[in-house]
Formats: C-alpha cells, sequence, structure tokens
C-alpha cells in the first residue's frame, strides 16, 4: 500500500519521491489514497502559509498560487484550458475532442487559466488555514466522483485505466474521508466540502450533456473548478463570521 501511495504521489504531483516501479496493480490500488495525496500538497501550502503570514496578505496569496502550482506542476489547470478551448468552441463533440488533445492554446483556454489563477489569487487572500490545508483533499475526490457519474469517452486515453477502477466503493470512502476532515476542522468547512462536491456533479453533468462523457482533460478542469468553489464557500463563511 506504502508503494502505491508513493506511486500515486509521483504522478499526481512534483514533490521528489523515491522512485517506484509503476505496475497497473499498484495503481490500482493507489486511486482511492488520492485524498492522503491531497493531503500531503495541503499540508505543504499550510507551511507555506505559515511561515509568510508576517507579509501583507497578497503577498501571502501570490506565495502560495505558486507554492500550488509548483507542487502539482500544473496538472489540472492544463486540462482546464484544454477543457475551455474545447466546451467553448461551439463545436460539434468530435471536433471538441480533437481540440482538447492540441497542444496549442486557444484563446477561450487562455481565458480560463487567466479566470482561474485570478479567482485562486483573490479567494487564497482571503481564505483561513483550514481552507488552505483542505481545498487540495477536495479536489483529490473529484476523478473517482467524475468517473462514477459520467463514461470515460476517449479511446485508450491515459485516464482511462483511472476511471474504470474508480468504483462506487472508492467514491464513497474519498467522498466521506473528505467530508469527515471539513467536519473535523469545524461545520462550515465540512459544508463547504459538500456544495463543492455537488458543484463538481452539476459540472459532470453538464459536460456529458455537452460531450456524452469524460475525458483526462475534464478530471482537470472537474478538479479546479471544485477546489474554487470550495474556497468561495469558505471565504464567504468566513466573512460573515461563520469561521
Amino acid at each position: 500500500m506504502l508503494k502505491s501511495f508513493v506511486l500515486m504521489l509521483g504522478f499526481f504531483t512534483r514533490i521528489p519521491v523515491p522512485q517506484i516501479e509503476y505496475t497497473e496493480e499498484r495503481y490500482v490500488k493507489g486511486i482511492p489514497l488520492l485524498p492522503f495525496v491531497g493531503g500531503i500538497s495541503g499540508g505543504l501550502l499550510l507551511c507555506v502559509f505559515q511561515l509568510s503570514r508576517w507579509l501583507p496578505m497578497p503577498v501571502v496569496s501570490l506565495f502560495l498560487f505558486l507554492a500550488y502550482l509548483l507542487i502539482t506542476g500544473g496538472l489540472h489547470l492544463d486540462g482546464l484550458g484544454d477543457s475551455c478551448d474545447a466546451l467553448f468552441s461551439g463545436r460539434d463533440p468530435e471536433r471538441m475532442l480533437e481540440i482538447m488533445k492540441d497542444s496549442r492554446s486557444g484563446s477561450f483556454g487562455v481565458l480560463g487559466l487567466i479566470f482561474a489563477s485570478a479567482a485562486y489569487l483573490v479567494l487564497l487572500n482571503y481564505a483561513p488555514w483550514q481552507a488552505v490545508l483542505l481545498f487540495p483533499v477536495v479536489g483529490k475526490v473529484t476523478p473517482a466522483l467524475a468517473s462514477n457519474w459520467s463514461p470515460y469517452i476517449r479511446a485508450q486515453g491515459m485516464a482511462e485505466l483511472f476511471c474504470k477502477n474508480a468504483t462506487k466503493g472508492v467514491l464513497a470512502f474519498d467522498a466521506l474521508l473528505c467530508i469527515a476532515a471539513g467536519f473535523l476542522l469545524g461545520i462550515p468547512f465540512g459544508i463547504a466540502a459538500i456544495i463543492a462536491l455537488f458543484a463538481c456533479v452539476a459540472l459532470v453533468l453538464r459536460v456529458r450533456h455537452i460531450l456524452g462523457g469524460i475525458t483526462g482533460d475534464v478530471l482537470g478542469l472537474a478538479c479546479e473548478v471544485t477546489q474554487l468553489v470550495f474556497l468561495f464557500v469558505c471565504v464567504i463563511f468566513s466573512s460573515r463570521g461563520l469561521v
């Protein structure tokens, strides 16, 4: 199990880890462990948050976003950009899938990345430390959530193995773990996690209506949007004195 966790940590982050030989069995066993990968990422972000708190908050927010990019390597943001290019192109589903595979960034992809980056910078400026710790955990539930609410439609895509093995049991374990972690840190954070996961379901169903299913890029889109919704709700609760 430890080797599976290290393997997933190497797949989904840029954190230096020991080289683990890839096998499908190890990869599949690591799928339920994604929230723990998010927990490691959140823990590192919390360290950045605590170490830089003596600085003005906009600067702290900038450091947090930079740390997030370094930890993840922009993995999910890349999916967000490709998905925006395709979904806002107004083309038929087949052409949208082709656009997603294009390595070049179009105007909608660039605009999507600009908006997401701006949203992170603004929200992290006001987010309480619990939200900083938890938002990567919430994001790492979304691949299993999306896989259970929509079919995978890319022929032999990189995320196919994940989607085939992200069972309802995996989803239940990941979602309950994430929500429990939220409530453990405070009722508002548990509620924010639930709202964010429902937003993920709504997004996936909308994409399913447009494309007929999901791809690896859509998984990245779902992750980023869900994280931003979680941060947004936490900031709203904080501004109302509920945190």
